[in-house]
């Protein structure tokens, strides 16, 4: 299946045809509106969009603090399971990417502490947990903030 996926630049249209995950809608809903988060995602730094047979599945990239620090960010659509591995191998690619081609030398995500997978995603992002971040969520909820830091190694 994975000879079906793309991995081609972000464009706000993809998060508006992304069919988020019922969670992911109403945090991203807390924060504003989805379609004003992607126009502002799109020109804060280096994004890209996972599709399959042309639909996107999987919007993520990283939000440039200030150079070489950034703030990793992933949306995922329903049926994005279909291609986990795929999909996981080329997030993987990508933090490589952000780090040897866009000059990252920290690259950061808060994780809802209490989403399993996408705790287990981040550490397979080679991310290291750093700490808790009680109240940090839209909601209220606490995140856990992952980072990774130069020097990497592969």
């Amino acid at each position: 299946m994975s000879e079906a996926l793309r991995l081609e630049p972000f464009r706000p249209a993809h998060a508006a045809a992304l069919r988020l995950r019922p969670q992911a809608e109403m945090l991203l809903g807390g924060i504003g509106p989805v379609a004003a988060l992607a126009q502002a995602y799109a020109k804060a730094g280096p994004a890209w969009t996972l599709t399959a047979c042309g639909w996107p599945l999987v919007c993520g990239g990283a939000v440039r603090f200030w150079p070489g620090v950034g703030e990793l960010w992933c949306w995922t659509g329903e049926g994005a399971e279909r291609f986990g591995v795929g999909f996981a191998r080329q997030a993987r690619g990508i933090v490589r990417a952000l780090r040897a081609e866009h000059g990252f030398r920290r690259l950061q995500a808060h994780v809802l502490e209490s989403d399993k997978r996408a705790r287990g995603f981040a550490l397979f992002l080679g991310l290291r947990e750093e700490g808790r971040c009680p109240g940090f969520g839209p909601d209220g909820s606490t995140y856990l903030q992952y980072g990774r830091y130069a020097p990497w190694k592969e």
